[in-house]
């Protein structure tokens, strides 16, 4: 069914729909034909803790490899009075995490001499910074070191020097233990994780995390992801719009929406019998949801 047709059946059941065998004109409708479709779209999204609309989308994620090691890399770092430098042969990129002002210095060795690329001035901050950029050698084959300076204490962490360059600064990938995907705007919950992995797996995925609207992922893991959620469907708006809960279930929305109009307009005995009847109705026709939750308490266990 369609918004019409679920308004209609609205009438119908508010007894507005006709009187002495005639249709009852739109423009002696107008007020109830606005505030129907508001009813409706209430008991569509009502329906959804019933029946949920079920949607999925993908991610791929593989890491690129860290010329440093790819585990002590991520680990904390203190700067007190000398210098902390890493180094790697032929990088093309750099990132690093500081928490607080400092200077640090991407160099090159050119005959045997650590020669300045550039400088990144580290000032205002009181927590973990992310800076990222790419590094333009003189020989692509020389060493490459990012030194870390300053005349006091803070912290470093996440270290990494990529063989790789990229088409911009921006694009240069963060190296971090787990990486957060934005969740789609009409995410509501998740269902299931499903992993399309490298010899032919196809699992179920139950480590990861939901963070701030965010889905959290392993750094570490490789594959395609499929994101199996419960969305939030756009409301119906055109008389052609229809819901996109199971069928059986759109003449239901009739019976909260003239259920609904009927108490408004002072009738509050007629409109919480079909407002009682919808939740019956509902609540019968609740399937059942494979659903899979995923936690994440600790990211060292990864």
């Amino acid at each position: 069914m369609n918004l019409s047709e679920i308004r209609d059946l609205a009438y119908k059941l508010a007894n507005t729909y006709s009187a002495d065998g005639q249709l009852i004109p739109l423009s002696d409708n107008a007020d109830a034909r606005l505030a129907m479709t508001d009813f409706i779209n209430t008991g569509y999204y009502k329906s959804l803790q019933f029946t949920p609309v079920e949607a999925v989308y993908s991610i791929t994620q593989k890491s690129i490899p860290n010329l440093l090691n790819m585990y002590s890399s991520f680990n904390l770092v203190q700067h007190l009075d000398t210098d902390y430098t890493v180094t790697a042969t032929s990088a093309k990129s750099y990132y690093f995490e500081v928490d607080k002002d400092c200077v640090v210095y991407i160099e090159e060795i050119i005959s045997g001499v650590w020669t300045t690329l550039s400088t990144i001035t580290v000032t205002g901050i009181t927590s973990f910074t992310e800076y990222k950029g790419l590094i333009t050698a003189s020989n692509v084959a020389n060493d490459i070191r990012i030194r870390f300076s300053g005349n006091y204490p803070y912290n470093i962490r996440r270290t990494a020097l990529y063989y790789y360059s990229f088409a911009s600064a921006n694009d240069v990938p963060k190296f971090k233990p787990y990486v957060n995907y934005p969740l789609p705007g009409d995410y509501i919950s998740l269902n299931k994780i499903v992993v399309n992995g490298d010899d032919r797996e196809h699992s179920t995925l139950i480590d990861y995390g939901i963070e701030k609207k965010n889905l959290v992922l392993n750094y570490f893991y490789s594959g395609s992801f499929d994101v199996h959620y419960f969305k939030r469907p756009d409301p119906l708006v055109l008389d052609t719009d229809i819901p996109e809960t199971p069928i059986e279930g759109h003449s239901y929305l009739a019976y909260f929406s003239s259920g609904s109009w009927l108490f408004s307009t002072g009738q509050q005995a007629q409109g919480l019998t079909l407002i009682n009847q919808y939740d019956s109705f509902m609540t019968e026709s609740t399937p059942t949801i494979d659903e899979q939750n995923g936690t994440i308490e600790n990211f060292n266990n990864w």
